[in-house]
């Protein structure tokens, strides 16, 4: 949903970034046999080796200067982006 009356490309509705919330979005979109689950820890000893992707989740700033430069390596293959640029769309971005 986006807000009515916003001018440009408007702000998204918020969805909380929580596993719940994300496993409905997949099912709304017809996903039925994943769920999405909340890892605090990456190392060795974490249960993450059946996992088909991450979700990593940062606070978006839109005032915050375009700063760096984006580098590809061969350790970076099969690594998607996606530089959010509207309010509240982080779930959705990263679902999809």
């Amino acid at each position: 949903c986006i807000h009515q009356g916003m001018s440009g490309s408007g702000n998204w509705c918020l969805i909380e970034s929580d596993p719940g919330v994300f496993t409905e979005l997949i099912r709304g979109f017809g996903v039925e046999s994943l769920e999405c689950e909340e890892v605090y820890d990456l190392t060795s000893t974490s249960n993450v080796s059946d996992a088909l992707g991450f979700i990593f989740l940062f606070n978006y700033d839109d005032k915050q200067d375009d700063a760096g430069e984006v580098v590809f390596d061969e350790n970076s293959r099969g690594i998607f982006f996606a530089k959010q640029t509207i309010s509240n769309a982080c779930a959705t971005q990263a679902i999809i």
